[in-house]
């Protein structure tokens, strides 16, 4: 089977007091083994999103898998959206 690479925009929800920690929550995420790069960029408003970009076996499920494992990594983790996704 090939492999395919996803680049994911993910994005926080908001806590109670604060802000999220992004730089934390990044290198949660920077663990998986999946996990190619992830950088912190701005969104608006002083919020910001983590940039991931993952290689993926190309197969069915393995897509929602790993967002679902992104999700698990902290509970202010919100949307994750796909931003491209390509063959190697």
């Amino acid at each position: 089977m090939g492999h395919v690479v996803v680049k994911y925009k993910v994005t926080m929800d908001q806590p109670e007091e604060g802000r999220p920690d992004y730089d934390g929550i990044a290198m949660k995420i920077g663990e998986l083994e999946e996990v190619q790069t992830f950088e912190i960029k701005p969104l608006a408003f002083g919020m910001m999103f983590i940039e991931v970009q993952a290689v993926l076996e190309d197969g069915e499920g393995t897509v929602d898998e790993f967002e679902a494992r992104v999700r698990e990594t902290d509970p202010l983790v919100g949307q994750i959206e796909t931003l491209e996704m390509g063959r190697l």
